[in-house]
């Protein structure tokens, strides 16, 4: 776990240094047929992930490991609907990875604006997020250009 955590660290580390895009809180106003990717984000990332199907077997690890961490499983939990979550972040992290734009869902500050985040439980994610990666055999590069595509919405989505 100790050494989960430094390898976190220094991915957001990395981020930080390469100076990760600023996320707009316009997701759901993208109307082009394919999102391009976050800048430092490889164009091929959607096709290193394994295509939508590895995107979907990442998703579902990843649903699985947040539902069964006491830390966060409760805010997925009782803002109910998790087949609808889940089929939101596969189109999510499909885009985000430079797929087609078939994001359906809220604004990410309107998704999670109520919901109280703080950092410790948006870490918590992406701890799981990493371990869903190990899940799905996801190489750990791959793995860390779907987190720096996701790392800027932590401003928008952590509220406390």
């Amino acid at each position: 776990m100790k050494l989960q955590m430094k390898a976190i660290a220094i991915a957001a580390g990395m981020l930080l240094a390469s100076g990760a895009a600023v996320a707009e809180d316009k997701v759901a106003e993208r109307t082009d047929g394919k999102t391009p990717t976050y800048p430092g984000i490889p164009s091929d990332s959607l096709e290193a992930f394994g295509g939508q199907a590895g995107v979907d077997v990442w998703v579902d690890d990843l649903f699985y490991y947040i539902l069964a961490d006491n830390r966060i499983n409760q805010i997925f939990k009782s803002h109910g609907h998790v087949e609808r979550q889940m089929a939101l972040n596969k189109e999510l992290e499909s885009m985000v990875l430079g797929g087609p734009n078939h994001y359906s869902g809220a604004s990410m500050s309107a998704a999670h604006a109520e919901l109280g985040i703080t950092v410790t439980q948006f870490n918590a994610v992406v701890e799981d997020a990493y371990l869903a990666c190990d899940a799905a055999r996801t190489p750990y590069h791959v793995c860390n250009q779907l987190i720096a595509a996701l790392a800027p919405f932590e401003r928008v989505i952590v509220t406390r």
